[in-house]
């Protein structure tokens, strides 16, 4: 076992330092290659820490390792919301969960330490039950955003990351929860087992980084006033354009791309090329908020409705609640719908 152990365990201790090196090397300006390095460093430390005792690193050495290790599975689920969320920014959501974690690892770690980890079984239950939720929250996010994500290579990403971090977190969280009170070497070496495959993916990946291979498509964003149509698409842009512009479908609830694909009889595919590499937009989200918003602007605007509910704005703009449009109108122009309006109306 400990030679299998040495086998599996130092390959993806070096292949984690070799990503976290390539973040850091090619994407150390984007919030993406940051958290991949401080993902790779972080697991990189765990690798140590757990390793059987005859492979045990001596102090000071051992405990710089355990503090690097502390935020690991949440710098995780931070990276991965990195890579599946367009304009990721680390809120206050983000950071309090990052905290959160890192204070209970820390707490683990020194209770460890003092050799009183008998006494914390129950909060290793706890931490394995919170690091379950973030792992469940990513692989949703993962899977929940496919349907609406316009660039094709992040959406077959999406499955493969999802369907892999869901087996590997399976397998580890399962063994840590059943057996680690009977050996905690086993659960570690398991999560070695299911940790260096996805290291691998990960590795091969970035092994000839480019920043947008961490957005999924070149980092040049078109203008989108500017759209560069390609010939053989300009008929569905002008069929698309008459049912945003004049037909205005987007007022319709639950539009999809499937649907808006059917209603133009065009394969679902070509649409996406379409409006990501045609128009310029990521996600079919923010596609459909950028109609909605400005229509609501129009509506916002104008004096004969200035006392027309925010709601009913928001329902008439093809949202099915105001907390969405809320959130869409400020992303996209800084300022609530109620913000704008006053300031709109008191220009003229």
């Amino acid at each position: 076992m400990l030679l299998l152990d040495v086998l599996i365990r130092y390959p993806t201790f070096t292949l984690l330092l070799v990503m976290a090196y390539l973040c850091l090397r090619f994407g150390h300006h984007t919030i993406q290659g940051r958290l991949g390095a401080a993902t790779g460093i972080a697991i990189a430390a765990l690798m140590l820490d757990t390793a059987p005792p005859a492979l045990q690193i001596p102090e000071p050495f051992s405990f710089l390792v355990k503090i690097t290790l502390i935020p690991n599975l949440a710098v995780l689920w931070l990276f991965g919301l990195s890579l599946f969320k367009d304009n990721f920014r680390m809120g206050k959501l983000e950071w309090t969960v990052l905290g959160l974690y890192s204070a209970m690892i820390a707490f683990f770690v020194y209770a460890n330490y003092k050799g009183l980890e008998a006494k914390t079984f129950p909060l290793n239950r706890a931490g394995s039950i919170f690091s379950a939720l973030m792992i469940s929250h990513l692989v949703w996010t993962a899977f929940s955003g496919r349907s609406n994500d316009l660039i094709e290579a992040r959406r077959r990403g999406r499955l493969a990351f999802g369907l892999g971090l869901a087996a590997a977190a399976l397998t580890s969280i399962t063994a840590e929860i059943t057996y680690y009170h009977i050996s905690p070497e086993t659960v570690d070496f398991i999560r070695v087992l299911v940790s260096f495959p996805l290291v691998t993916w990960a590795l091969v990946w970035l092994a000839e980084l480019r920043v947008e291979r961490m957005l999924f498509q070149p980092v040049k964003v078109r203008e989108l006033a500017e759209p560069q149509i390609d010939p053989r698409d300009r008929v569905n842009h002008e069929r698309l354009v008459k049912l945003f512009e004049t037909d205005k479908i987007f007022t319709e609830q639950g539009l999809t791309i499937r649907s808006l694909s059917d209603r133009m009889n065009v394969p679902e595919h070509q649409l996406r090329v379409l409006i990501n590499q045609g128009m310029g937009y990521r996600n079919f989200a923010d596609f459909l908020n950028r109609h909605r918003v400005d229509y609501a602007k129009q509506v916002l605007s104008d004096p004969e409705q200035a006392r027309l509910p925010v709601l009913t704005i928001a329902m008439d703009a093809g949202y099915n609640s105001l907390a969405p449009f809320n959130r869409a109108f400020k992303a996209l122009e800084g300022l609530t719908p109620t913000e704008f309006r006053k300031q709109a109306l008191a220009d003229q």
